[in-house]
């Protein structure tokens, strides 16, 4: 009686097990295509044996049957980790190819005139102007070309620091996204624990909404995680902690400068201070080319970039160079301007690679810099030709300024303007020192008024020399204004910078004649060796720099712009190439995910048989048991 009734016992944990399989199947089947939904599967275990009888030979037990043990997720946290990675990296070059596609059409779209037409256009005028520069209309033209010409790089480069700044209303929703997404995987923590504290259930469902939410995340940031001995998830973020067990650790933005008003990261509470390092480049090997908020932060930059922010390498001195007049070389300067050459050449290269984890790691101010260089180096080199400085070594000079205030000049050297080979205007004053582009705020030179004149050792004259209101003769010194690196104020860049108005209001300004002091009197400069003849061949020199990386690539003003553009596409190239082979990448780890994790709906079905199957088999052996029962206590009646 006891070994059936124990049967009995075998048949109805047959009918759970095979229940619980049809229940677990179902649900499958019910959420094939709910997103992040991983496959459960049953797993079953023995009852307990039953012992009967103990031997000295053997122990004789009785099986009880199967029971359910646990219903676990069909899943592979290494394949989780890794397509985690791999999203959070895809996502990051997604936001650096965005970005360069956004200043492709910021140059090739400034109200559809590309820029290249604006910078060619001035050079047209300047070629036009070297054969007749007594033409006022065609002075018109070069004016009007020069102005469209800084407006336009104004446009170009408003544009650019537009979308810079556009960019922290980006940075601002991904970061309350990451804080909206660490406070549920802190309240899925929290569920989890409760459901699984006693043991007897997985929360499955509730782990498959936390594994959607840590993908999601991936795509934000990368982040280092485990799971502890109660089933919560701890995550953190560069170190620190985002989610540990029931809490969430927010992050959020803060100005990075009132200039700017540009964001950066910060945690919000946990002490932890700024969440990425910006002033170090991304890199492969230490996992900071990932994650959409850092990809953001990256591709804008800290600033608003200008040409100070790109390092130029020293010129190197010739020996050629320091050819005296009986043949022989300077030995001794030669020697001390190549030491010093050497002493600033390693500075060249250690402000390369703080420029290679600052302004070059970011594409937008990379390309602001050098685009600010092409402005500058242009502008500077059209006023040096019209307004040309010569170096003065001065023991102290004293005078007064054009308010008639006392100015003096301390010892040491400074640049003038050469008062005897500048050109002037065709004004009736002969103007000399004005120059076509101007620092908002800043004259090109201080004007010190002197009693007497002023000469250098060999003679030269360095003062003009005019008759004041009471006809007293007097000297100016035009002391050039330098630029400095610290005050954007002193600078000729984009931000900075303007047409002179004095040239527009009165276009005879315009330096277009010889000088009379050496010796050309009434003479426009023209044909070889005049002023714009001079401009254009400046416009072909070789002279600048695009790359601190690549300092012997030197480019004329003419191909600076093409260099960058192609520049500026190659880099969008290559980002497109590691795009689609990080797309293919996370893709295929996501088909390895889902070979395994997700529903087969006809596999399922099959399960589904299989079940039924053994729920009719247990219901059938149940049935027979009972049909034993019954003979035997009918047979014993």
């Amino acid at each position: 009686m006891g070994s059936l009734l124990t049967s009995f016992g075998v048949g109805v944990q047959g009918i759970r097990s095979a229940q619980s399989g049809l229940n677990t199947t179902s649900h499958n089947l019910a959420n094939t295509k709910t997103p992040g939904y991983t496959r459960q599967q049953n797993i079953n275990a023995d009852m307990p044996y039953q012992t009967y009888r103990v031997t000295d030979k053997s122990t004789l037990q009785i099986g009880l049957g199967t029971k359910l043990d646990s219903i676990r997720q069909i899943r592979d946290q290494f394949l989780d980790k890794e397509y985690r990675v791999e999203a959070s990296r895809q996502s990051f070059y997604d936001k650096q190819y965005e970005t360069e596609n956004e200043i492709e059409d910021i140059f090739g779209e400034m109200e559809g005139i590309e820029f290249l037409y604006s910078l060619t256009d001035i050079w047209s005028q300047v070629e036009s102007l070297s054969t007749d520069p007594s033409n006022i209309a065609q002075r018109k033209l070069f004016i009007s070309g020069a102005e469209s010409f800084i407006n336009r790089a104004y446009d170009v480069y408003k544009e650019l620091t537009d979308y810079q700044t556009g960019l922290n209303n980006e940075i601002e929703k991904q970061v309350n996204k990451i804080n909206e997404i660490s406070d549920g995987i802190a309240e899925y923590n929290t569920i989890i624990a409760q459901i699984e504290a006693s043991g007897v259930q997985n929360a499955n469902d509730y782990r498959d909404a936390r594994n959607l939410l840590l993908d999601e995340l991936a795509e934000y940031t990368y982040f280092t995680y485990r799971e502890d001995i109660d089933g919560k998830m701890q995550v953190y973020v560069s170190g620190a902690p985002l989610v540990i067990e029931g809490n969430s650790y927010h992050m959020k933005c803060e100005r990075l400068s009132e200039d700017t008003g540009m964001y950066k990261v910060i945690w919000e509470d946990n002490g932890y201070g700024d969440v990425y390092n910006l002033d170090k480049a991304y890199s492969n090997k230490y996992m900071t080319d990932t994650g959409s908020l850092y990809g953001t932060l990256t591709a804008r930059g800290k600033k608003f970039a200008n040409y100070t922010d790109l390092p130029a390498p020293p010129k190197k001195p010739l020996r050629e160079d320091y050819k005296q007049e009986d043949g022989t070389i300077d030995e001794d300067t030669y020697n001390e301007d190549y030491e010093a050459y050497e002493i600033a050449y390693k500075q060249f290269e250690e402000d390369t690679k703080v420029f290679n984890n600052t302004t070059g790691n970011s594409i937008l101010t990379k390309i602001e810099s050098q685009f600010d260089k092409l402005i500058h180096d242009m502008v500077t080199m059209m006023n040096d030709v019209f307004c040309p400085n010569i170096d003065f070594e001065t023991d102290g000079v004293t005078g007064v300024d054009a308010n008639g205030i006392d100015v003096t000049l301390e010892e040491g050297k400074y640049r003038i303007l050469d008062v005897i080979n500048c050109p002037t205007g065709a004004d009736d004053e002969v103007t000399i020192g004005e120059e076509l582009f101007k620092r908002i705020g800043t004259e090109r030179y201080n004007v010190i008024i002197l009693d007497s004149a002023l000469t250098a050792e060999d003679g030269t004259v360095l003062t003009q020399e005019f008759t004041d209101t009471d006809g007293t003769t007097k000297h100016k010194l035009y002391v050039y204004n330098e630029e400095q690196d610290d005050n954007i104020f002193s600078q000729y860049t984009i931000r900075n910078l303007e047409m002179n108005d004095k040239i527009l209001a009165n276009y005879s300004l315009l330096p277009v004649m010889s000088n009379p002091q050496a010796g050309e009197n009434g003479v426009y400069s023209q044909g070889p060796g005049g002023i714009y003849d001079t401009l254009l061949k400046k416009w072909y020199e070789k002279s600048a720099v695009l790359d601190p990386n690549t300092p012997l690539t030197v480019y004329a003003y003419s191909d600076y712009y093409k260099g960058m553009i192609d520049g500026l596409s190659t880099q969008g190239h290559v980002w497109k190439t590691m795009l689609d082979d990080q797309t293919k990448l996370v893709e295929s780890i996501e088909d390895k995910r889902q070979q395994m994790a997700g529903v087969a709906t006809d596999e399922e079905l099959v399960y589904l048989l299989q079940y039924q199957h053994a729920f009719n088999a247990a219901s059938r052996y149940i049935n027979t048991i009972d049909q034993m029962l019954q003979h035997l206590i009918e047979r014993m009646a």
